[in-house]
């Protein structure tokens, strides 16, 4: 008896892990993007090897638990990479980190995580958000502050199930929570986020709402938008629009920005994706405007290998320099050709 007693806690020890694997799941993934490429901005220029320009490189691990009933524990952990000087871009795990549940009503995350705006906008833009791309003139700042950020840290995170093809992302983050008898520095970096979006057809459509305390001195800057899509299947129509407000004791002021472009397939596995972006800042005493263009081709090799080329330019107006790897002086144009390879995995 005593024997099998012992057979038997040995058997539950040897299937425990084998148990707890059979429930759980590790993946792997990454994406690798570099490219070469020549900048001018007035009498400045550069030529030389640039990364993440259709996607940012990564290497990631993602992650769930089957809890039971439907319910999963789920987590990302998901870092920047250099191809060009061979490492980390950063420190740590800086472009996600996240831990949460997930069931039939959603899912709630907390930890570093993109924001509900960069959700609603990114996507609808025609280059799928290429770096350099003149469609993402709302990421800019000039004269005024923008709610707009891609991630925030230390974020509580809803994102619902997509029903009848709505679906919501709303967030909140706590800053970083300094320790004060000031109520505007404890507050610094707190704000929030929410994003509607819809699906169907070939028809897409967002809007959002996005804002957060940028100063000790408890000034707040906020971003509203709206972008849809319609797929006619010769071409993709895309469009956004946005408009950021600045209020409080380091200034004041209005941004509206808007992206208008198309992704047209030109064969089985070529797109060409053309883009027009633009500015213009209101409220400030040195307002800084700027429109431009971008053309890019895209040709995949594979499901997972694209060679791309492109051309992209901003016309900065008055006070304002915009610029991509060089910064142009203020009014004057820059333009940057570049062809590259991406890769995922």
């Amino acid at each position: 008896m005593k024997h099998a007693i012992k057979l038997a806690t040995l058997a539950a020890v040897c299937l425990t892990p084998a148990l707890a694997q059979a429930q759980s799941s590790v993946t792997i993934y990454g994406l690798l993007d570099v490219n070469v490429a020549h900048e001018r901005a007035g009498s400045l220029k550069r030529s030389g090897m640039d990364v993440s320009e259709l996607n940012g490189s990564r290497l990631g691990f993602r992650g769930s638990e089957d809890l039971g009933n439907g319910l999963k524990a789920i987590y990302t952990l998901e870092t920047a990479v250099r191809l060009d000087i061979g490492g980390m871009d950063g420190a740590g795990f800086q472009r996600q980190t996240f831990l949460g549940l997930e069931g039939s009503w959603g899912r709630i995350t907390a930890g570093r995580q993109y924001s509900p705006a960069f959700v609603a906008l990114d996507p609808f833009e025609a280059t799928g958000g290429a770096d350099r791309t003149a469609g993402l003139l709302h990421r800019k700042t000039g004269s005024v502050a923008r709610g707009y950020q891609v991630r925030f840290d230390n974020m509580i995170k809803y994102r619902s199930p997509e029903m009848a093809g709505f679906s919501v992302d709303a967030g909140y983050w706590t800053g970083a929570e300094n320790a004060s008898d000031d109520s505007d520095v404890r507050r610094q970096g707190r704000g929030y986020g929410l994003t509607g979006m819809y699906k169907n057809g070939p028809f897409a459509a967002s809007v959002t709402t996005q804002s957060y305390i940028t100063n000790a001195t408890g000034g707040r800057a906020s971003t509203h938008g709206i972008a849809g899509a319609y797929d006619f299947g010769v071409a993709k129509l895309y469009a956004l629009y946005t408009q950021d407000r600045e209020h409080g004791s380091q200034g004041s002021g209005k941004a509206r920005s808007y992206a208008v472009g198309a992704e047209i397939p030109v064969s089985k596995v070529g797109t060409v994706a053309v883009s027009y972006g633009s500015r213009n800042e209101s409220g400030e005493a040195d307002t800084e405007d700027a429109s431009g263009v971008s053309l890019y081709y895209m040709h995949n090799l594979s499901k997972r290998t694209t060679l791309y080329t492109a051309y992209s330019q901003l016309n900065n107006r008055g006070d304002a320099n915009y610029g991509f790897n060089l910064t142009p002086d203020a009014g004057d144009r820059i333009s940057v050709v570049m062809a590259g390879i991406r890769h995922r995995f």
